[in-house]
């Protein structure tokens, strides 16, 4: 039918061809894409946001067991953060009967904080992870800020290397933080929109004050720096590549992680400092291809709005509306999170 055909009086804008068409360059079977989530906070979050998730598509989450920011205004003791992994336990059982996603965890020590008492942690973390609830080791990795007092790099390599040992010997993959770059500029830091939208940061982390920044490290460059340093322990431990996955990553730090070393890179969507748009996703996979990407939420009740819940299949359907494989889109949001997982 051409143009001067359509039986239309008055049109808003120009009718033709081009306009009316159903065509589309993707399958529509291609929204049916499942996924895996590896990072998010599910136990901070309401019965709605996992009601949201259900619905759009999760077939499994990886809650991390226990962060920083739960106890942020004194020293952490050893108690503490094992009560964070108990409670954690609790909480991926109930979301799991009431909820039709699997919920895993990752079990560790983050050096968002100085813990007090890590020996006691790392002489039990052998027996969590021998639970079949708990899939990897995380989130951790070497930062060089902390809340209250500040973590020594010695130390922090130290505690590293042990929870990469007691990886390999489960088996298990390592989920590794890796901290915003501190240079003042937005740059990175800034949230991008997604085809129109924005996240709605409520609140924000409540780790006050900051501790003095750990000696010899490059704040301007910390995550790439960071980076550099966490494969270097897995490199020295042992521990496979395969089995390493650099998490809130950014493309700049694309060339070394998949160019360099044969670790994972994973892009958080919603964190705050680093979120990343479907643009810059696609961008890595057409470069380097999709083998070695993963996305995750790094999802935080209260950080966030409340449709972030949403944020896996946004990012999904994005990825596909700008061009990319359904396959490559899949290997991304599920196969790789179910391989590295071991799921």
């Amino acid at each position: 039918m051409g143009d001067s055909d359509y039986p239309t009086k008055r049109p808003t804008a120009a009718i033709t061809d081009e306009a009316v068409a159903y065509e589309r360059p993707y399958p529509a079977e291609a929204k049916e894409i499942p996924w895996i989530d590896i990072h998010q906070h599910t136990g901070t979050l309401s019965w709605d946001h996992h009601e949201k998730m259900d619905a759009s598509g999760a077939r499994a989450v990886v809650m991390i067991a226990a962060s920083y920011f739960q106890v942020p205004y004194r020293p952490i003791r050893a108690d503490d953060w094992r009560f964070l992994w108990d409670e954690a336990l609790r909480r991926a059982g109930e979301i799991s009967r009431n909820h039709f996603f699997d919920v895993h965890l990752a079990t560790g020590i983050h050096f968002g904080a100085r813990i007090e008492g890590t020996d006691e942690l790392l002489d039990v973390l052998p027996d969590y992870c021998d639970l079949d609830e708990v899939v990897a080791v995380g989130e951790t990795g070497i930062d060089p800020v902390q809340s209250v007092s500040t973590w020594s790099l010695d130390d922090q390599r130290a505690v590293l290397a042990e929870q990469m040992r007691i990886a390999d010997e489960h088996g298990l993959p390592v989920i590794l933080h890796t901290p915003a770059d501190r240079d003042g500029s937005p740059g990175p830091g800034s949230v991008p929109a997604q085809f129109g939208r924005t996240f709605d940061h409520k609140f924000d982390y409540g780790g006050s004050p900051e501790a003095d920044p750990a000696p010899g490290f490059d704040l301007a460059n910390a995550k790439l720096e960071a980076a550099k340093m966490d494969v270097a322990v897995a490199d020295e431990v042992g521990l496979p590549p395969e089995r390493v996955v650099i998490d809130h990553g950014h493309p700049d730090i694309a060339p070394y992680v998949l160019g360099e070393t044969g670790c994972y890179l994973s892009f958080s969507l919603v964190r705050k400092t680093e979120a990343v748009a479907p643009e810059d996703v696609a961008a890595v996979i057409d470069e380097y291809g999709s083998e070695r990407v993963l996305v995750d939420s790094d999802l935080l009740a209260g950080l966030y709005a409340d449709d972030a819940a949403l944020t896996m299949r946004r990012m999904t359907l994005d990825l596909l509306r700008l061009g990319v494989d359904p396959a490559d889109v899949k290997n991304v949001v599920y196969e790789n999170p179910k391989a590295v997982l071991g799921l």
